[in-house]
C-alpha cells in the first residue's frame, strides 16, 4: 500500500541560500547598469579587476604619484563610471573604484582605505565619488584626514554628521545645474559643510583661492544632471538634461584634471 507523500522540510542553509538568492536578486533588479558600447574606453587605459575594486591607469607611462579613489553612487554598478574614469587615467591620473556590497557604499566607508595597496607606486591619494558615494568619501575624509590629500565630489556632498568645514586639506565640488536628485538648493545649502575661502569656477583656467591648505572650488554643469556623470542611462527622479553626456563627461573631467594640477598632483 502506498501512504501519502509529506512536502520534506527544507533547512535552514537551503532557506538561507534561497534567502540570500532573493537578496541578491533584489538588488541586481533596483541597480542601474552600465549604458555603453563595448570598446569605447580610452585605448590608451588599462583596465584590471577584481572582487574588490577596478584599476584603471595609463599604459606605457610612468605611474602618477597621485591618484583618486572613487567611490560609486548608491545602487549604481561601479563599471557605469568606466567611460568618466578612463577619460581621467588617460591624462595621467591613476583610478581606483571601490567596490561595495549591494553597490551601497554607505556599508563600507573605509574601504578604499586598504585597496590603496593595489598601485603602491602611489604615494597620495585623492578620495572621492558620485551622489552617495561623495558622502561615504567625505565620511572617510572626516574620520581620517590624513590618508587623503584632497576629495573631488560629483553631485554630492558631506552628511551632516561629517562636516569638512575645518578638514586641512583642498576640495573639488562639480554640480549640474538641471539635476534632480542633488539639486542645486542642496548643493549650496551644504557649502557650510566644506572647508574655507570658497571659490565658484565658470571656466577652466581660473585662479584658485590663496590659501595653504584647506579649501574649496565649485563648477556647476550647465544643463546637466545627476546621472550623466556616469553612462547608466536615465535614473529615476532625475532632471532633464539639455546637454550631452560626452560634453557633461568632458566638462567635468577638466575640472578633475585642473584641480589634480592646481594642487601639484598631476604635471
Amino acid at each position: 500500500m502506498g501512504g501519502r507523500k509529506t512536502r520534506g522540510t527544507r533547512s535552514p542553509v537551503s532557506r538561507g541560500l534561497s534567502c540570500a538568492a532573493a537578496a541578491a536578486a533584489f538588488l541586481v533588479s533596483c541597480s542601474y547598469l552600465p549604458e555603453y558600447a563595448p570598446g569605447s574606453l580610452d585605448q590608451s587605459v588599462s583596465v584590471a579587476e577584481t572582487r574588490a575594486a577596478i584599476v584603471l591607469r595609463k599604459t606605457g607611462a610612468p605611474l602618477n604619484a597621485a591618484g583618486l579613489m572613487f567611490y560609486p553612487g548608491g545602487l549604481v554598478d561601479p563599471h557605469g563610471y568606466l567611460p568618466l574614469l578612463a577619460d581621467l587615467a588617460a591624462n595621467g591620473i591613476p583610478v581606483i573604484v571601490a567596490k561595495a556590497p549591494g553597490n551601497l557604499a554607505v556599508i563600507s566607508p573605509d574601504a578604499g582605505l586598504p585597496l590603496r595597496a593595489m598601485l603602491p607606486g602611489v604615494t597620495g591619494w585623492v578620495i572621492g565619488g558620485h551622489s552617495l558615494g561623495g558622502a561615504m568619501a567625505a565620511w572617510s575624509a572626516h574620520d581620517h584626514p590624513d590618508a587623503w590629500a584632497g576629495v573631488v565630489f560629483l553631485a554630492a556632498y558631506p552628511p551632516d554628521t561629517k562636516s569638512l568645514a575645518d578638514w586641512p586639506h583642498p576640495v573639488l565640488s562639480v554640480s549640474a545645474s538641471n539635476d534632480g536628485l542633488s539639486t542645486q538648493a542642496k548643493i549650496t545649502g551644504t557649502l557650510a559643510l566644506l572647508p574655507s575661502p570658497q571659490r565658484w569656477l565658470t571656466a577652466p583656467g581660473q585662479a584658485y583661492p590663496a590659501a595653504a591648505g584647506g579649501f574649496s572650488v565649485m563648477h556647476q554643469v550647465p544643463g546637466g544632471v545627476h546621472a550623466q556623470f556616469g553612462s547608466y542611462g536615465p535614473q529615476q527622479g532625475d532632471g532633464v538634461p539639455t546637454v550631452s553626456e560626452a560634453a557633461q563627461r568632458a566638462e567635468t573631467v577638466a575640472y578633475v584634471v585642473e584641480f589634480f594640477q592646481k594642487n601639484g598632483w598631476l604635471p
